[in-house]
């Protein structure tokens, strides 16, 4: 038995025979000519983008976008002409000008100030590797048996060859958590683990593999008693999640759970997994890895095909949140030192005008074919929203110009920054919904770039000063009252999901594969929350039921005390109210005479009365003062307020009341 440490992309336990995809031998000769191996190179080609081709369009495939983003790395002529060429130029065999061509294309890669562009290295290197097992006449054809798929490199293409229900699981020897490998993985619900050096020393065919996710380590061949328990362990975790998903419709929480989605495809299928809606369109996913940007036409049909699927379910869309790490090659950005810092989200909107009002444009013609909401990214100023829904005022004039039928959207802000937080009491008068993007907004307030490898225990994401963030964005919400949702990866964090709906989160959106484990999560959270409630309910009842039975009337004003008998008024003086005393308050602040509930508040705010028990006293202040109609007076409690004895309620204004000709004096009568 041997255990090795890895990385994990995507978390998750699994365990069974290793299917080995092996990398070729290095150093390959030429089997032909220049002509014949580029010819073998341009078949091989020819063949991986059928592949993807016939993946991407298969029925129901959630991966489409992805699988096309590979398609045209495989015909950038970056890539396949630059292998062409060291072919006929320097005489290199297919494979090895493969290679030379994935070096090159990685090392531009690298020198990126994205994180995110610098990790697409893992795909062309994935996808360099799939192209040369082609070329040495290897296929991809999976075993008819349950499998861990292990590989050096892993192209998207291949893991979607060999997505079936018999895959278990991955174990790369490079690897990162945002390759589009590692996002295939998400959606297809299986660990993923990475960064196992010297997979193909360490790991032959058939070996019984252990993958934990949770650990971060593989296990090679363990004892019997260690595959009995991983086994065991397997089959709880498969019933588990099968009980969820069957549940995940009918179980209902107070918290909603919506996906995340970047393809319209990705819709299909979603209220039926117990989704309460979409909580996260990335639209940016429809300007990226294309020459040009999608056509009003082409977004409309994509918004409207996820409006359709969600029907009466919220279909949030993002506007297009490119720049930092998502790129649009065709659009001009500039050399930025700091991406993370520079234009991006709204800011690129309103640089791109006329490409934000397309966009708009076809949000509202889908919004008449669901319940859609737009969400603008990256917002730090009431001005930049302001902006925003002007833009969306004019792509409706436009529309009505035209007689296209539309309908104009809810329109929220994502809060990522400090400055959303802080400005959030403002930004909601304004916007309808928020939307918390953890990510970012963990990177932002702790400084730590989210992608750096080696800082991962500096950008916690539970940090407290991004937990207070969370809370201050919930209070501004719910004081102006509109929702708050979180759509980071935290929102799927089992360590996370009970502390977000304590900060006061409504709604949780994460990857419609974890939609089930989500909701079960969030059920047990309010559950424990409901008796929480409870039992503090009880605690207070049976504390303010002490106070009341403990309560001994207190005067409700500083001053002389007149005796009864001395009230200039015979209602009072004559005991028709009940026993009183009257007293000539020094300042007109009046304060509750008992713990109890504010029973009742005069229209006119002269008067107040309080329950105690079963003892009932009024506080009145002046003789006659009710003429002023309220004049004079404020009351700070309402009807049905708990107070507690000496708590401020009221304050009067004795010198107005004194000019009015009439007695400021303040009597308290003990009514029952």
């Amino acid at each position: 038995m041997e255990r090795y440490e890895c990385k994990t992309a995507q978390p998750g336990f699994a365990a069974g025979k290793a299917w080995l995809l092996q990398r070729r031998a290095d150093g390959a000769r030429p089997q032909g000519s220049p002509a014949e191996e580029a010819d073998r190179l341009e078949a091989a080609a020819r063949e991986m983008s059928r592949k993807l081709t016939a993946e991407k369009e298969e029925g129901g495939a959630p991966d489409a976008a992805l699988l096309e983003a590979e398609r045209m790395i495989l015909q950038d002529e970056a890539f396949l002409q630059e292998a062409l060429r060291e072919i006929r130029e320097e005489g290199r065999s297919a494979p090895d000008a493969v290679d030379g061509a994935a070096r090159k294309v990685c090392a531009l890669l690298q020198g990126s100030g994205a994180a995110y562009i610098r990790e697409r290295s893992e795909d062309v290197r994935g996808l360099a590797a799939g192209l040369n097992r082609l070329l040495a006449g290897g296929g991809t054809e999976m075993p008819g048996e349950p499998f861990i798929l292990a590989a050096a490199e892993l192209s998207p293409a291949e893991l979607m060859m060999a997505g079936t229900p018999n895959l278990l699981g991955i174990l790369t020897e490079s690897g990162s958590p945002t390759s589009h490998v590692s996002v295939l993985a998400g959606n297809l619900g299986i660990p993923y683990l990475y960064g196992l050096e010297r997979i193909a020393d360490r790991v032959a065919a058939g070996d019984y593999l252990i993958l934990d996710g949770e650990s971060g380590s593989v296990t090679v061949n363990p004892p019997p008693e260690a595959v009995r328990e991983a086994e065991a362990r397997t089959e709880a975790a498969k019933k588990e999640k099968e009980r969820l998903r069957a549940e995940a419709d009918s179980v209902r929480t107070r918290t909603l759970v919506c996906a995340n989605i970047s393809r319209a495809e990705e819709a299909d299928g979603l209220a039926g997994a117990g989704a309460d809606g979409i909580g996260l369109f990335r639209s940016e996913f429809l300007f990226l890895d294309r020459p040009d940007a999608p056509s009003e036409e082409e977004q409309f049909e994509a918004y409207r095909r996820a409006a359709e699927a969600m029907g009466s379910r919220k279909t949030t869309i993002r506007t297009m949140d490119i720049g930092s790490d998502k790129r649009a090659g065709w659009l001009r950005m500039p050399e930025e030192a700091n991406p993370a810092l520079g234009l991006r989200g709204i800011r690129v909107s309103l640089a791109h005008r006329d490409l934000f009002r397309t966009q708009l444009r076809a949000i509202l013609r889908a919004a008449v074919y669901g319940n859609v909401r737009i969400m603008i990214p990256m917002v730090a100023s009431v001005w930049e929203l302001d902006e925003a829904l002007k833009e969306v005022r004019l792509a409706a004039e436009e529309l009505e110009k035209t007689g296209t039928a539309f309908a104009v959207p809810e329109v929220g802000v994502m809060i990522e920054t400090p400055a959303a937080v802080m400005m959030a009491p403002e930004l909601a008068r304004k916007a309808r919904f928020f939307s918390i993007g953890t990510n970012d907004l963990t990177q932002y307030t702790l400084a730590v770039d989210r992608e750096a490898r080696g800082l991962e225990s500096f950008a916690d994401p539970l940090h407290d000063a991004v937990m207070r963030m969370i809370r201050l964005t919930a209070e501004a919400a719910h004081e102006n009252g509109i929702r708050v949702s979180v759509c980071g990866e935290l929102a799927s964090d089992e360590r996370a999901v009970e502390k977000l709906i304590r900060l006061g989160v409504d709604e949780l959106s994460v990857s419609g594969a974890r939609i089930a484990r989500v909701r079960r999560l969030l059920k047990d959270a309010e559950e424990r929350l409901e008796k929480e409630e409870q039992e503090e309910q009880k605690e207070r009842e049976k504390q303010e039921e002490k106070e009341e039975q403990d309560n001994e009337i207190c005067a409700p004003a500083e001053g002389e005390l007149i005796p009864m008998a001395e009230i200039p008024d015979p209602v009072f003086s004559g005991g028709a109210m009940g026993e009183c005393v009257g007293i000539l308050s020094q300042d007109g602040r009046i304060y509750a005479p008992v713990s109890g509930t504010v029973s009742v508040v005069a229209a006119t705010r002269h008067a107040v009365s309080f329950r105690s028990g079963g003892t009932e006293v009024l506080v009145h202040v002046g003789i006659d003062t009710v003429k002023l109609g309220g004049e004079g007076f404020r009351v700070h409690v309402r009807e049905g307020d708990r107070v507690r004895q000496g708590q401020l309620v009221m304050e009067a204004d004795l010198d107005l009341i004194r000019a009015k000709g009439l007695n400021p004096m303040v009597i308290a009568v003990r009514l029952s």
